[in-house]
């Protein structure tokens, strides 16, 4: 039986956000293989502050887990501090607490077959997991630099555009360095593979996987949808491009038309919007009510990395999307998407408006998405190539 350690910079349940889901599905589908003991460490931040409660006693009582309660949010002081006295991403720093580094020094040399870093945030930790453990997987979620290249492309403030190339520049040599050196990269995006096979011939594309499920009911007209964290600055970006640049188009097209605006953390500049045509929910008490009562789901992406886990759940619920190419990357490309794929703000309103409107075109893109989502990304298959890219 194979010995896991798994560093998370966030406890995974309840599972809500991309990331989380991410995380928890990991989780599961070891547990489901059956031959792994599993500690957990968790760093439980006030941002994402978690109760231990919400975790399905199943899968608790199969591992050993350990929180570490933290605040690691960015501050102007911490800011401004690793900006004149560090030369390392600031993204990666503010999670390296002494209290995890106490606890991980109480383990042996080579007490754990493989420790899994859930994503480069936890590198910091490189030099402890491999002193503990024989072998270092970089379970690498996105491309976290390439998020902060495409996210300055679209700042226009030239302080702040300059701050975030300074962070993308040092997180593309910290990710660069972390890749090289872990025994092994499991990269959620096939996309992203690309990228760490060049520096790693050990990287493997290892899908999240999404649990089977029956696809919803009737599609809603004339309603859309955004779902997401909105304290992630990609999701803010593309939530104001679409209220700002596509929606007025949609509602030219068809006032009738609704779009519904959900999500964690929404900002009181969004809370208050007066659009006609839009409502905002706020935070939902159930994310799968909420997409299944709200017609078509957007993915208006201008920047980010990865893969779209909201895509992945909306897809095994049978919801019809239209995306940007970066809201599909990793999933679809512009030649074999099966979801409508639009990057200017005139073609995504066309394709909204379509699916919104015709009842025919958004069920077959429903039935088609949800075949295929259910088969490229079953437990299965995630179980499959994650026994795949095991090193020995």
């Amino acid at each position: 039986m194979r010995k896991v350690l798994i560093l998370s910079n966030k406890v995974p349940y309840p599972a809500k956000d991309g990331s989380s889901i991410a995380m928890a599905r990991l989780l599961e589908n070891l547990v489901e293989m059956g031959d792994c003991s599993i500690t957990y460490g968790a760093i439980n931040t006030v941002k994402h502050r978690k109760n231990i409660e919400d975790f399905p006693q199943n899968v608790l009582e199969k591992i050993a887990l350990k929180t570490f309660e933290s605040n690691t949010s960015p501050t102007v002081f911490n800011g401004m501090s690793n900006l004149l006295f560090s030369n390392r991403p600031f993204h990666s720093v503010r999670f390296h607490l002494p209290k995890v580094q106490h606890w991980l020094n109480s383990f042996k040399r080579g007490s754990f077959h493989t420790v899994i870093l859930e994503g480069a945030f936890m590198g910091d930790y490189l030099s402890d997991a491999r002193r503990i453990g024989k072998l270092v997987v970089l379970r690498a979620h996105n491309l976290e630099h390439l998020i902060w290249e495409r996210t300055t492309k679209n700042e226009s403030f030239a302080l702040k555009k300059w701050y975030l190339n300074l962070q993308a520049q040092r997180l593309k040599k910290f990710e660069e360095v972390l890749t090289k050196e872990v025994n092994a990269v499991w990269s959620i995006s096939p996309v992203d593979s690309n990228w760490f096979a060049a520096l790693n011939a050990q990287t493997f594309f290892v899908p999240v996987s999404v649990p089977s499920t029956s696809r919803s009911g009737e599609i809603k007209e004339k309603k859309c949808f955004f779902l997401g964290a909105l304290d992630w600055l990609p999701n803010l970006e593309s939530v104001e491009w679409f209220l700002t640049k596509v929606w007025p188009l949609v509602h030219a097209a068809d006032p009738s038309i609704e779009f519904h605006l959900a999500g964690n953390k929404t900002p009181s500049h969004l809370l208050n919007v007066n659009l006609p045509g839009v409502t905002v929910h706020g935070r939902v008490a159930s994310a799968e009510e909420f997409v299944k009562n709200h017609g078509i789901s957007v993915i208006p992406l201008l920047s980010g990395s990865g893969v779209r886990i909201k895509l992945l759940e909306n897809g095994s619920f049978g919801i019809p999307t239209v995306s940007t190419s970066i809201g599909a990357e990793g999933v679809y490309g512009t030649s074999d998407s099966i979801i409508p794929i639009a990057d200017d703000a005139e073609s995504f309103a066309k394709q909204v408006v379509q699916l919104c409107t015709d009842s025919s075109k958004a069920t077959a893109v429903a039935e088609a998405l949800h075949e295929d989502i259910s088969r490229r990304f079953s437990s299965a298959n995630s179980i499959q190539a994650i026994l795949s890219a095991w090193p020995n």
